[in-house]
C-alpha cells in the first residue's frame, strides 16, 4: 500500500532513497551530485513530497520554496525502479502543485537534461511549458495564474475548426441522445456555446461552467437567458444543487488536477442516479503524438 506524506523523510531516507533511484536519472544522478551532500541540502531546505510503501521511501519530489517571489523551483523527482509507471510521479507532482496553489505562488519551475526524452514529456504532460534553453538543459515552468481570457481566442484562431461544428458535435450528441436522463444539465467548458446550443432541446434546466469572461459573454449572445452560467475554475466553484446529467466535451486533458475535478462530479455535483457524458481526444492520434515530440 502506497502512503503520501509531506516533510516526513530523515535526511538517511533521502539519502537511501536517492542511492536506489539513482541509475533512473538521465544521466545517472551520481555523476553530477554527490548524493549524501544533496540529501543533507534537501532535508534541510526543501520540502518534500513523499510516496512510501512501508517504511520505505518510494518517491520523492523535493521543491525548493522563494516566498518573497511565490515562485517554487522542483529540484528532484525521483521514483525507484519498482514502483515505476503507476502513477506515483503523477500523484506527487499534483500534490506539490496543490500545495504551492494555496499558499498563493504564481509559478514552480524546473530543469531538465534536453537528453531525459521521457521526463520532458512527462512535465509537458502536466502543464509544464518551456522558458528557456541553456546548453545542456532546458528550464520549464508551470503557472497558476491561468489567462483562461488568451486561451479562449488561442482556441478560436488555432484549433476550433468547422470539422467539430459540422461532425463531430452531431456526432457526440447521437452518441449521448440514449442516455440523457429527465432532469437537469451541468456543461463543465462551453466555449461559446455552439454545443450548448445543440443541447436546449432537450433540456429545460442547463448550467454551465466557464473560466472565461469573453466566452461566457459570446454564449450569451447566441443563447440569450435560456443558459444559467457561471464563471470561475471546476476546482473552485461551489454548487447549490446536484444534477441529472454532467457533461464535458474536450475539457478533461485542459485540467490541471482532472481526477481532482472527476471526484469533485461524483462526490458533489453528480445526482444518486445521475450520467456523466465525457469526450477526451484521443492521445495516441498521429497529429497529437507528433505535437507532443515538437514540444
Amino acid at each position: 500500500m502506497i502512503e503520501y506524506k509531506l516533510n516526513k523523510s530523515s535526511e538517511a531516507d533521502i539519502n537511501n532513497h536517492l542511492q536506489n533511484s539513482k541509475e533512473q536519472f538521465v544521466p545517472a544522478l551520481n555523476t553530477y551530485v554527490d548524493i549524501l551532500e544533496y540529501a543533507a541540502k534537501l532535508r534541510l531546505k526543501s520540502n518534500t513530497f513523499e510516496a512510501w510503501n512501508g517504511s520505505n521511501l518510494i518517491g520523492l519530489v523535493a521543491v525548493y520554496s522563494d516566498d518573497l517571489n511565490k515562485t517554487a523551483y522542483i529540484t528532484n523527482v525521483s521514483i525507484v525502479k519498482d514502483f515505476m509507471r503507476k502513477g506515483i510521479a503523477k500523484t506527487l507532482i499534483n500534490k506539490c502543485k496543490s500545495f504551492y496553489k494555496t499558499k498563493a505562488y504564481s509559478a514552480i519551475n524546473l530543469e531538465v537534461f534536453k537528453s531525459n526524452i521521457l521526463a520532458i514529456e512527462f512535465y509537458q504532460k502536466h502543464e509544464f511549458y518551456t522558458k528557456e534553453t541553456k546548453k545542456e538543459k532546458i528550464i520549464m515552468t508551470s503557472k497558476f495564474n491561468r489567462d483562461y481570457n488568451k486561451e479562449f481566442k488561442d482556441n478560436d484562431r488555432k484549433y476550433f475548426y468547422g470539422f467539430d461544428l459540422d461532425v463531430m458535435h452531431p456526432f457526440m450528441l447521437r452518441a449521448f441522445m440514449p442516455f440523457f436522463k429527465n432532469g437537469t444539465l451541468l456543461e463543465l467548458g462551453s466555449f461559446k456555446g455552439e454545443f450548448t446550443q445543440r443541447l436546449i432541446s432537450y433540456f429545460d434546466d442547463i448550467t454551465c461552467i466557464e473560466a472565461s469572461d469573453e466566452a461566457i459573454e459570446n454564449a450569451k449572445e447566441l443563447l440569450g437567458d435560456r443558459v444559467n452560467y457561471i464563471q470561475g475554475m471546476f476546482e473552485d466553484v461551489t454548487l447549490p444543487k446536484k444534477y441529472d446529467n454532467i457533461i464535458l466535451t474536450h475539457v478533461l486533458e485542459h485540467i490541471s488536477d482532472p481526477v481532482a475535478v472527476l471526484k469533485k462530479i461524483n462526490d458533489e455535483w453528480l445526482s444518486d442516479s445521475g450520467r456523466l457524458f465525457l469526450v477526451c481526444p484521443n492521445a495516441n492520434a498521429p497529429s497529437r503524438q507528433i505535437a507532443v515530440k515538437m514540444g
